[in-house]
Formats: structure tokens, sequence, C-alpha cells
């Protein structure tokens, strides 16, 4: 009987893309670099934190150690300022959330965005104590895909493994799910390809998060 389901966040819950494209291109124009990411060449960047999206972003060129931590610095001022700009939950996420909610379904969020970005974004985007335990990036824990970030919300739940779904949109998702031994549903709308995410055999693969009901 599943009793938990934990989510990633970014291409999962929400649509973060525009802000996290108009977050590194305004951090590479303010460091001098010429290139400008599109929305589709963003999604590649994004998926082991804000210092992996900023190397990413460098790769296309030379640059130094100092150009990464300039340009991880200017994107993190500036999304901290504009990260709910244009950021909204995905289609029939709130409602199925508050239906999971009411059915006592507990629910958690395990993201490697920072967690006081993570918790300023669930504030302001979603009903307040929707959520049983929020766990964004934080300095005693190894960034997904380690699993001992997911294994901890576990523990906080005093759920065991056979009783929780992992849903998320990444191969990095997969993989995290994998490392814990826990099943993971896969989401189509998110940053990944339906192809890349069929690779990683997921016990589901759904895309409408609003399915979930049917499987629980």
């Amino acid at each position: 009987m599943i009793k938990a389901l934990i989510f990633d966040f970014d291409g999962t819950l929400v649509n973060t893309i525009e802000d996290l494209k108009d977050s590194i291109n305004m951090a590479l124009m303010s460091n001098g670099f010429d290139k400008q990411y599109s929305t589709e060449e963003t999604k590649n960047l994004i998926g082991k934190g804000i210092r992996v999206l900023c190397t990413r972003a460098l790769n296309y060129c030379p640059h130094s150690i100092e150009d990464e931590e300039n340009v991880y610095k200017s994107f993190y001022e500036y999304y901290s300022k504009n990260q709910i700009n244009k950021t909204r939950p995905y289609v029939n996420v709130v409602e199925t959330l508050l239906k999971l909610n009411k059915s006592k379904i507990k629910l958690a969020i395990l993201s490697n965005k920072k967690h006081e970005n993570l918790q300023e974004i669930v504030d302001k985007l979603f009903p307040k104590n929707l959520f049983d335990v929020i766990f964004g990036k934080k300095e005693e824990f190894d960034l997904k895909p380690n699993p001992k970030s997911l294994i901890h919300i576990l523990d906080v739940l005093g759920v065991n493994k056979d009783e929780v779904l992992y849903v998320g949109d990444s191969d990095v998702d997969m993989i995290t799910a994998i490392n814990a031994n826990v099943k993971k549903v896969a989401v189509t709308y998110g940053y990944r390809e339906k192809k890349l995410l069929e690779s990683y055999n997921p016990e589901y693969i759904i895309d409408d998060i609003s399915e979930l009901l049917k499987i629980i």
C-alpha cells in the first residue's frame, strides 16, 4: 500500500524553465559572455543544482574557475529576486495534490534547488501545510542522485521503501530512486524526453500528474 509520494520539484511540480533561462542569460551577459540560451537549451543545463547549471552554461567556450564562480554569484543574486516571475505549477498539480492530501497520502518534495529558494517558491505557489516535508539542497547532504536525502525523508515520514513512490522528470530522478531502491514514476511533461526516461524502466510513466490518483 502506498502511503507517501515524494516529488522532484523543477520539471515535475512546477515549470521553472523560463525564470532559470532568464537568470542564466543575465548572469552570462553581465559577466561578458555572449551566449544566450533558448528554452530548450536551458532544459539540458538543469538537473544537478545551480552550480552545475552555471558550469554547463560556460562549457561552450574556454573559461576559468573564477568565471564559473562569478556567473554563479550573478545567477543566484538575480534568480533569488526573480524566481517566480514566470514560474507556475503544471496543469492539475495543485488539484491533484489536494486530493492526495485529503486521502491521507503523505506528500514531500526533494529538490537539488537551494532549500531557501525552494521554500520561498512553495510558500508562494502552494496552499499552506500541503507538504509534510520540503527538502532542498542542504550542506550536510549530497545532491541527488545520492540517495541519502531521499532515505532521510522516508525516516521523517515514517514509511518503508515499499510504501512510497518517487516522482520525477529526469534521469537524475530515476537514478536517485534506483539508488534508494524505491519505485519510480516518470512524468513526460518535464525537462527530459520520454525515451530517456523509459531507459530507466520506471514502474509508471504518466503524461499528467492527475494519473497518480489512479495509481494510488
